[in-house]
Formats: C-alpha cells, sequence, structure tokens
C-alpha cells in the first residue's frame, strides 16, 4: 500500500487570510459606512431681513469660497427665508445682488449667525452699493 504524501501548504492553512481580510473588511464599512455616507449638514432656516427699496438676491458660500449657493430674495422693504440651507461651517460670507448691480459681500461667524437666531440685516453698505450703481428702486 502507498503512503499518502500530503503536506500543509506553506503559511499554514490559505483560507484564514481571506476569511480574516474579509471580516476586517466588513467591520470597517458597517462602522465607517454611515461616516462616509453621510450628506451636507443643514440650517433649518436663514432669514435676511431688507430694509432696501431693492429685491435683492442673496448667496451664500463657505470659508473656501467652494461655490455660492442661493439663500433667497429679500423683497424690498421684507424679509426674504431661505430654507433648508447648507451649513457653511465656522465662516458664512453672503453677497447681494439686484437688478444685475454687485451690493458685495458679508462676512459672518457660524456662531454670530446663530446666536442672532439665523437672522440678518442686508448691510447698508451693500443697499449704497447698489444705489451708487445706478439701480432704481424696485417697482
Amino acid at each position: 500500500m502507498a503512503e499518502s504524501t500530503r503536506r500543509p501548504a506553506p503559511g499554514g492553512r490559505p483560507w484564514r487570510w481571506p476569511v480574516a481580510a474579509g471580516v476586517v473588511a466588513a467591520a470597517l464599512a458597517l462602522g465607517l459606512g454611515p461616516l462616509l455616507l453621510r450628506g451636507p449638514q443643514f440650517v433649518e432656516r436663514v432669514s435676511v431681513v431688507n430694509p432696501s427699496p431693492y429685491d435683492i438676491h442673496v448667496e451664500v458660500t463657505g470659508q473656501d469660497r467652494g461655490g455660492w449657493l442661493s439663500v433667497t430674495t429679500a423683497d424690498h422693504g421684507a424679509t426674504g427665508v431661505g430654507r433648508e440651507v447648507v451649513d457653511q461651517g465656522p465662516v458664512w460670507i453672503f453677497r447681494f445682488l439686484a437688478q444685475g448691480r454687485d451690493g458685495g459681500e458679508l462676512r459672518i461667524s457660524r456662531r454670530d449667525l446663530a446666536q442672532a437666531g439665523w437672522s440678518f440685516e442686508v448691510p447698508a453698505a451693500a443697499i449704497d452699493r447698489i444705489r451708487d450703481a445706478g439701480a432704481p428702486p424696485t417697482p
């Protein structure tokens, strides 16, 4: 009778490495998956008080100026409300536009904006800049 010459595979049992790697990958996916797939945070509402005679379009970007997002158009003499505004992080930069005229920017910290109840007034300097650029009052 011939004797079997079976020898173990080099490095031990070959199935252990793929199984261990699979277990580690699954644990990482379950633990980190929700963090990696989480979308941006939102602020429920941002109110813009507009005491000017112009309808003013308001946009926002963050400190990195990664792109401008529309917040609201505040009608003249009224308050515009942006809903579900993407959180811009520690610094929010708003810009004001009316009738094709640039009203400039307002830089405000997230902390100050939150303390103000997520509400602010269009700065007088923005209104002056729009007027000085030749914009007639909105009818």
